[in-house]
């Protein structure tokens, strides 16, 4: 064999354990890195987040305008909400004893409120007036809905009242008719006389009873 075959096969020998080597220190050295990196953070304390405090915080959009606030009012606080223009259009937040939610028309005008207190849930509807309308509830007494003309004066109602159905029709006159469940005095002696769900009831302007049955 020749003599220079030899040297260089010992040579390339020479050159594949080096590089064995040299991987090797390489990953352990990798390794001793990640390691100490490991125990630098491990030995860092904790950062402890600062709180922003503020009675105000505004939300605009691109152009700059304000379009959302959450801030405290005199009722509590309130998450606000803007139109393009400006203009309020809605607030969820806190009220007298509760918690409710208002919608607003671009004009301003209430046009919806849900509030939340102990006594019980609350839904208002207004026309676009600005005028209160309707309203569905659940009371201590049980459940109603309400319809209110537009001079604020109830003209309809339909309630569980302590578990009693009653509906209610009442004109711009003074008439009233009730079908259902009534407490009525009756005669001189006053005596409250409760009637069936199947009675009904018409009341002249005095209340006086003008006909009933049965």
């Amino acid at each position: 064999m020749d003599p220079e075959s030899i040297d260089m096969r010992e040579m390339a020998q020479r050159l594949e354990k080096l590089e064995r080597q040299n991987r090797r220190l390489m990953q352990a050295g990798i390794m001793a890195l990640v390691l100490l990196f490991s125990l630098v953070l491990m030995g860092q304390a904790p950062r402890k987040l600062r709180p922003i405090e503020s009675d105000r915080f505004t939300l605009k959009d691109a152009t700059g305008k304000k379009r959302a606030e959450l801030l405290m009012e005199e009722a509590g606080p309130g998450l606000v909400l803007y139109d393009e223009t400006g203009k309020r259009i809605g607030r969820f937040g806190a009220v007298t004893n509760g918690a409710g939610l208002s919608l607003q028309s671009i004009e301003q005008g209430p046009r919806l409120s849900l509030v939340c207190q102990p006594e019980g849930p609350h839904l208002l509807l207004f026309d676009r007036a600005g005028k209160f309308r309707t309203e569905l509830g659940a009371s201590q007494r049980g459940p109603y809905l309400l319809f209110h003309d537009s001079n604020g004066s109830a003209r309809a109602a339909l309630a569980l009242d302590n578990e009693q159905p009653r509906l209610q029709l009442s004109d711009s006159d003074g008439f009233t008719a009730i079908l259902g469940s009534n407490p009525l005095v009756t005669g001189n002696s006053q005596a409250v006389q409760k009637t069936s769900a199947a009675s009904l009831l018409l009341f002249g302007k005095e209340r006086e009873i003008l006909w009933r049955a049965p």
